[in-house]
């Protein structure tokens, strides 16, 4: 076990210690901990059950590096806590470490286009955790996290260091009276949380995302590329009609433009087409039949489970035919089916295939003679936008060519 000599300084302390006897836990942990933030990113799922978190927004640079950052920081923290066990003495950064830890955890699964934390399995949302107040904040909390790491390092690494507790040094220190030097630049604590505190709005101003527009949003209606979309007007994939060309090579199916039931309040423009799309093509809030159906756009899963329901009600035979020609019509394009090759509803066993023909059957029965197939094909398209908003944003934006 690596021995620390009293002329060591703090970082050749915390280098004996990683490159010593506890290297092969340092490179270990640091390999397990990109796994698991590479897992929680939504970069993999677990194979066969398709466990996972559904992320919709693209990883860039700036978050391998964060995830590099923040696994080394963690590796680190792991090993000097092994080490501490083994000499007998701890600091007080034990609950700093694991809170931080937790909380940069939290900060990598939540996706800023899905405005939440999306945890999915077998082609289906388990579990939606709603964040959307903290989505401007969400780099600013990257950079918290990592402060917050960094200090929980440096408590453990001087305590090391020093062979004592922080607290401690502080009480020996505490009548010590400020010398000509200055407070600020003597205390090395105050000092280094001085010096987080300036780089958390430094960074905070260079990670504010600078893009141009590249959709359009005004009164109650918005574009991107060829499509509209607007308060009662959404976007999906329809079958090819006979003679029809796909706008992608080998795909049956095109994105239209189609008028829906419920009317959303339009988000103007951030400049991000993705955030727009999910801004006004994902629906929100309670639709005007929401008390009606007991339906909530803004609890997708329960509201799934009400529609398919609407599968036992019992239709008269002008009300049936209707419903036929609207659910065999209707495509499932990312769950039983793919954007490529989609599936009619009616041979699609997944949970929202269901909910969406007993949907069908609740507006043909309760609201027939008020709206178009059309409209209720278009609401049932909003919902499906609400139950697949990756698939829906991803194939509208490959259509619109602003990919």
């Amino acid at each position: 076990m690596a021995r620390m000599k009293t002329s060591d300084s703090l970082f050749g302390t915390v280098w004996k210690i990683m490159t010593g006897s506890y290297r092969n836990l340092f490179f270990g942990s640091l390999v397990l901990f990109v796994v698991l933030f590479s897992f929680l990113y939504g970069m993999w799922q677990i194979p066969f059950v398709d466990f996972g978190i559904n992320r919709m927004s693209p990883v860039g640079f700036v978050d391998y590096v964060y995830i590099f950052v923040v696994s080394m920081l963690l590796s680190v923290l792991l090993v000097l806590g092994k080490y501490e066990q083994s000499m007998r003495f701890s600091s007080e950064s034990t609950f700093l470490g694991k809170a931080s830890g937790i909380f940069a955890g939290l900060v990598a699964a939540a996706c800023p286009v899905c405005q939440g934390i999306v945890l999915v399995a077998l082609g289906t949302t388990l579990l939606t955790v709603p964040l959307g107040i903290l989505v401007p904040y969400f780099n600013f909390l990257k950079v918290v996290s990592l402060a917050l790491l960094v200090l929980a390092v440096f408590f453990r690494a001087d305590s090391i260091h020093t062979k004592t507790c922080v607290g401690v040094k502080k009480s020996k220190k505490k009548a010590k009276t400020v010398s000509s030097g200055g407070f600020f630049f003597e205390g090395t604590l105050t000092f280094t949380l001085l010096v987080i505190l300036v780089g958390l709005v430094v960074l905070n101003q260079f990670l504010i995302p600078q893009v141009y527009a590249l959709t359009t949003i005004g009164g109650g209606s918005g574009s991107i590329g060829m499509f509209e979309y607007g308060s009662k007007q959404t976007l999906k994939p329809m079958p090819l009609a006979a003679g029809e060309q796909p706008a992608i090579a080998g795909y049956k199916a095109k994105v239209k433009p189609l008028p829906t039931l419920s009317e959303l309040e339009m988000i103007p423009s951030t400049g991000d087409p993705v955030q727009d799309l999910l801004n006004n093509v994902v629906p929100h809030g309670t639709p005007w039949y929401g008390v009606e159906a007991g339906v909530t756009f803004d609890d997708p899963i329960a509201a799934q489970n009400l529609w398919k329901k609407g599968e036992a009600l019992q239709l008269d035979s002008a009300q049936q035919e209707r419903y036929n020609r609207i659910v065999n019509s209707f495509t499932c394009d990312y769950c039983c089916g793919s954007p490529k090759n989609p599936t009619i509803i009616t041979q699609c066993g997944c949970a929202h295939a269901q909910a969406a023909r007993g949907m069908a059957k609740w507006f043909v029965k309760n609201h027939g003679s008020e709206f178009s197939d059309e409209e209720i094909y278009g609401e049932m398209a909003r919902w499906y936008a609400l139950w697949y908003p990756k698939g829906t944003i991803e194939r509208i934006i490959q259509e619109a060519g602003v990919a």
